[in-house]
């Protein structure tokens, strides 16, 4: 069962991939910095297990930003195997002065450091020593809702890591709207796997997404599939102004291990404009 939750992680991931590829164009056309805020987001989840049953959760997710650009964030992971659950939680900080992140769990003792090259602009896919964690531009989203939808097929690793799977990724641009009294841009992306897998193998999903344009900040975003269930993430609470400081530095007593990452060969995705209004 944890093999099921280590797939619908890799799914986020790889959504999260394409909206980092799209932020980065939005935040280039931008030239005010974005402001320091500290949120919280509820989180409700109905996942769909392998017997067919379903597992509810509500939880809270604490995402913070400073004037220096730096983000921190703080979620809980939770793992069913039948009747049994545990919990911990994640902390993470990206840091883009310094190019790196900071990553460590509330169970353990150690921080991973990460230094990313990418963000000092340069283009490309990236991987570390041991060639894992790639990281790259993979589709694009369109410039705006008049550009109709957006089709790449991607390959995307299995979590085993032993198979890519052939994806087909759909994305739309859905414009601006306001949420919570904020000015909101929003995309839809929709997953599809071409090739049949095991019980690691990623569902399909669609992911709808809108974030704050002042803040660059993620204000709702629901992702359903009839294998995978429902995820609903909300804003609940915003407050302005520098966090502290204290959240960005690394904890006490940890074991530090650092991971290098270096340019690697891209692998291309083909694009092709689905439909056009």
């Amino acid at each position: 069962m944890r093999r099921r939750y280590v797939v619908l992680a890799l799914t986020a991931v790889c959504v999260a991939a394409v909206l980092l590829c799209w932020q980065r164009r939005i935040n280039a056309k931008r030239a005010a910095a974005v402001a320091p805020y500290t949120a919280h987001l509820t989180i409700m989840m109905n996942r769909v297990l392998t017997d067919g049953s379903s597992w509810n959760t509500v939880y809270t997710e604490v995402i913070a930003r400073d004037r220096q650009g730096r983000i921190y964030e703080k979620t809980k992971s939770s793992f069913q195997d039948g009747e049994q659950g545990t919990e911990s939680f994640s902390f993470f900080v990206q840091d883009p002065a310094k190019l790196q992140t900071l990553n460590w769990k509330s169970k353990g003792q150690e921080v991973v450091q990460a230094h990313w090259p990418y963000w000092s602009g340069r283009k490309g896919c990236w991987a570390d020593q041991h060639g894992q964690h790639l990281s790259g531009v993979w589709y694009k989203v369109p410039a705006s809702p008049r550009d109709g939808k957006l089709e790449t097929i991607a390959s995307i690793a299995d979590p085993s890591g032993d198979k890519r799977t052939k994806t087909r990724v759909v994305t739309e641009n859905l414009g601006h709207k306001e949420i919570r009294g904020l000015t909101a841009y929003g995309m839809r992306t929709t997953m599809t796997p071409l090739e049949s897998g095991g019980p690691s193998a990623m569902p399909e999903t669609t992911t709808e997404l809108w974030k704050s344009s002042e803040f660059d900040l993620k204000l709702l975003e629901v992702t359903s599939g009839p294998k995978y269930g429902l995820k609903r993430v909300e804003l609940s609470d915003l407050q302005r102004g520098d966090p502290d400081p204290a959240l960005f530095e690394l904890p006490h007593g940890y074991k530090v291990e650092t991971i290098e990452y270096h340019q690697v060969p891209c692998e291309p995705a083909p694009q092709k404009i689905l439909s056009s209004p």
